[in-house]
C-alpha cells in the first residue's frame, strides 16, 4: 500500500497540453532532510518545478486577457504564446531551452505580482509583457525559423533570452525592434540600425538539468552594432549570465558584459569548484549539476563574507560573488542548492501555515529579524552548509582544517537552536513539521562528532556573540521599568523588589550592520594568523577584539571596560564593546552572564543613568536579568 502523499501538485506535459500530478511521499521528504540528496528525489523536485513554471505562464496569459492593451505596440500575449506552441509542435527542445531558463520563471512571477497588486514599476507594462515576445523569438531561432516579430528594446538594449544581446545607441528609453529570420539569417532591425547574425548549432543549457537543444552561438556580422552572445562556462556546463533583465532577485537590471579576462577567470574558478565537489562530495556534485543552470557572476566580496542569493521564482539560478578559493565556492553552492530544492518543494505545498499572523525571528546568519518562511529557508541552507563542512574538514589540512572544524561547529549549533525555536513556536504545517523534524534529527546525530578545542572555543564564542549582538540592537526593554532601574542605580539603591522581570519588545534596528564582525575575525585567526597579527599591530583590529579572539579574556575585559568607561563620560556606551565585555567575562561570572543574556537591558539602563556602568551595572541587574524569549 502506497503512503499518502505529503505534497502533490499539477503537472503540465506541454505548454498547451494536459495536466497530471506530481506526488511527493513521506519518504521523499525524509530523503531531503537526512542529507542524501539522491538523484531521484532531485529529479522529482525539478520536474515539479518545470510544471509550476508552466502553470505560472498560463496564469500570466489569463491575467493579461483582462488587460487587452497590456502588450502595447507588440502583438498580443496570446499571439506570442501561439507562436511558442507552434514551435513546440515542430521542435519541442527549442521551446524547452527557453522556457526552462530560471529567468523565465522570474519574469512570470514578477509580472503576476505586478498584475495582481496593480503596482507601478520603472519599466512600462508593455515592456515587461514583451519578455514573452523575446522568449518566442529565441525559441524560433533555436528551431531554425522563419520569424518576423516585434520585441521591446530596454534603454537601447535588445535581449534574446538564452541567445544574447546587443545595444543600440541614440534610441529612446523604451522602443521596439524587429527580429527577423529568413534565408539571409537572423536580423535585429530598428528604424535606424540593424545587426545580422550568423549562428552555428551549439548546446545551450536548458535550465535545471543541463543541455536542452541547439542554440545560437553568434558570430556577429555587424552592420553598426556588436552582438554579445550568452556565454557558458564550458567545463561545468553552466550559463554565466550577465545580460538577462530578470537575472537579479530584487530588481530588473541592464546588461553588465563580463570582460573576456573576467570570464576566463570565472571559468577556471568554477572548474576548480566542481573538482572540490566531485572529489569530496560526489552526491552534492550530482545534485548541483542537475539543479544549477545559471550563475550570475558578481564581484568578489571580502574574505569570509562571500555573497550569494537565489529566489524561489528562479530555481536553478544562483547569484554569487567571485569565490576566493574553490572550497569557498563549493560551500556557496551547497548553500544555494538547498534554497533551490526547498523553493521547489514549497511550490508543491505549504510548509508554513498561510493563515498564521506574521512573526519575526532571530537567526544567527542575518543582521535583521526574519519572517518564518525566511527562517525555514535559512535552516535548510545552513543544514547543507553544515553537512558540507562536516565532510570537508576530513579532507583539509592545517589551518584550512581548523577553519572547516569551526564552520561545522558554528552551523551545527545554529541549525539545532533555530530548528528547536521553530518546532516549539513556529506556525508550521504538517509538511513543515516533518521537514524540520528531519533536519533537527540529522543535526542531533552530528553533536557527538568531536571538534578540536580551539575551533570549539571560538564557535561557542561566536554563538554567544551573534545572539547578544542581535538582542542589543533589536530588543527594547519596557521604558518605564528602565527608568526606575536607572534611578535606583544612580541612587546607589538595590534593584526594586517588584522589578523581577523586565519585558522587552521587538523593534528592528535598520542601522544594525555587520553583527558577525567578530565571527569574521575568528575565521581570520584560524586561517590567516599572520595577517590577523599584522592587522592587530596596525590597529586595523581593536586590541580588545584581538585579545578576545586569541583567548586572553582577562586582557580583553580590561580593554573593553576602559573603552566603556570613556564612552560613559559622553553618554554613548557602545553596544559592541558592551557585548564584548560580557564575552570576555564569561558565562561563569554574574556580570558576564547578564551581559550575554540581557545586553539590551544593561545598555538601556546605562544610557538612562547619569553615571552609566559596565560590569558593575550588569552584576547589579542580575535579579532581573533572565534570558528573553527571542
Amino acid at each position: 500500500m502506497c503512503p499518502d502523499p505529503i505534497a502533490a501538485g499539477p503537472a503540465v506535459t506541454g505548454i498547451g497540453g494536459t495536466v497530471a500530478s506530481h506526488l511527493f511521499l513521506p519518504g521523499d521528504v525524509d530523503s531531503l532532510t537526512f542529507g542524501t540528496l539522491g538523484p531521484v528525489i532531485v529529479r522529482k523536485l525539478l520536474d515539479a518545478e518545470t510544471s509550476h513554471r508552466r502553470l505560472a505562464f498560463r496564469a500570466v496569459l489569463d491575467a493579461l486577457r483582462d488587460r487587452p492593451g497590456a502588450a502595447g505596440p507588440l502583438m498580443s500575449a496570446d499571439e506570442a504564446w501561439d507562436l511558442l506552441v507552434d514551435v513546440e509542435r515542430r521542435r519541442p527542445a527549442a521551446v524547452k531551452v527557453v522556457l526552462d531558463s530560471p529567468f523565465a520563471g522570474a519574469w512570470a512571477a514578477r509580472l503576476l505580482r505586478r498584475l495582481h497588486t496593480g503596482g507601478t514599476e520603472d519599466v512600462p507594462l508593455w515592456v515587461e509583457v514583451g519578455y514573452l515576445h523575446t522568449m518566442a523569438a529565441s525559441a524560433v531561432v533555436h528551431a531554425g525559423g522563419p520569424l518576423d516579430i516585434r520585441v521591446p528594446m530596454r534603454q537601447g538594449v535588445i535581449h534574446l533570452p538564452t541567445l544574447g544581446h546587443t545595444r543600440f545607441a541614440d534610441h529612446e528609453v523604451w522602443e521596439t525592434a524587429t527580429v527577423r529570420m529568413s534565408e539571409r539569417g537572423v536580423e535585429i532591425i530598428t528604424a535606424a540600425d540593424r545587426i545580422l547574425l550568423e549562428g552555428v548549432p551549439a548546446p545551450t543549457p536548458a535550465g535545471p538539468g543541463g543541455p536542452g537543444g541547439p542554440g545560437m552561438v553568434a558570430r556577429a556580422v555587424p552592420v553598426t552594432q556588436v552582438w554579445r552572445p550568452t556565454r557558458v562556462a564550458s567545463a561545468v556546463g553552466v550559463v554565466l549570465e550577465d545580460a538577462d533583465p530578470y537575472r537579479l532577485t530584487r530588481h530588473s537590471a541592464p546588461p553588465v558584459w563580463l570582460p573576456a579576462a573576467d570570464l576566463q577567470r570565472w571559468e577556471r574558478k568554477l572548474a576548480a569548484v566542481w573538482t572540490v565537489l566531485r572529489e569530496g562530495h560526489p552526491g552534492l556534485a550530482e545534485a548541483v549539476s542537475a539543479t544549477v543552470a545559471a550563475i550570475v557572476a558578481l564581484p568578489a566580496a571580502d574574505r569570509f563574507h562571500s555573497f550569494s542569493a537565489s529566489s524561489n521564482d528562479a530555481v536553478g539560478s544562483v547569484e554569487m560573488s567571485e569565490p576566493h578559493d574553490p572550497v569557498d565556492g563549493a560551500a556557496t553552492l551547497a548553500h544555494e542548492l538547498r534554497h533551490a530544492l526547498l523553493g521547489a518543494l514549497s511550490h508543491l505545498d505549504d510548509l508554513v501555515d498561510p493563515r498564521a499572523a506574521p512573526r519575526l525571528w532571530f537567526v544567527p546568519w542575518r543582521d535583521d529579524p526574519r519572517p518564518t518562511r525566511g527562517v525555514l529557508q535559512g535552516v535548510y541552507a545552513y543544514h547543507g552548509v553544515t553537512d558540507f563542512w562536516r565532510i570537508q574538514r576530513r579532507r583539509a589540512r592545517g589551518a584550512e582544517a581548523m577553519l572547516a572544524h569551526f564552520e561545522f561547529a558554528v552551523w551545527r549549533r545554529a541549525v539545532l537552536d533555530i530548528s528547536a525555536d521553530l518546532l516549539r513556536d513556529g506556525p508550521l504545517t504538517g509538511l513543515g513539521r516533518r521537514f524540520l523534524s528531519g533536519l533537527r534529527l540529522t543535526a542531533l546525530g552530528w553533536i557527538g562528532e568531536p571538534v578540536p578545542t580551539e575551533a570549539r572555543r571560538l564557535a561557542d564564542l561566536v554563538h554567544a556573540d551573534t545572539r547578544a549582538m542581535w538582542r542589543i540592537h533589536h530588543l527594547v526593554p519596557e521604558q518605564r521599568l528602565v527608568h526606575r532601574l536607572a534611578a535606583a542605580w544612580s541612587d546607589g539603591a538595590a534593584v526594586p523588589a517588584d522589578v523581577v522581570a523586565v519585558p522587552q519588545r521587538l523593534r528592528p534596528d535598520p542601522r544594525a550592520r555587520a553583527l558577525d564582525s567578530r565571527a569574521r575575525l575568528a575565521r581570520r585567526w584560524l586561517a590567516e594568523r599572520d595577517a590577523f597579527r599584522r592587522d592587530e599591530r596596525d590597529a586595523v583590529i581593536s586590541a580588545a577584539d584581538a585579545a578576545l579572539i586569541a583567548g586572553d579574556g582577562v586582557r580583553a575585559g580590561r580593554l573593553y571596560a576602559r573603552t566603556l568607561d570613556a564612552a560613559d563620560q559622553t553618554g554613548s556606551a557602545d553596544r559592541r564593546d558592551l557585548v564584548g565585555l560580557g564575552l570576555a567575562l564569561g558565562e561563569h561570572t554574574t556580570a558576564g552572564r547578564v551581559l550575554r543574556r540581557r545586553p539590551d537591558l544593561v545598555h538601556a539602563v546605562a544610557r538612562a543613568a547619569p553615571r552609566g556602568g559596565g560590569a558593575a551595572l550588569a552584576a547589579w541587574l542580575s535579579p532581573c536579568g533572565d534570558e528573553p524569549s527571542f
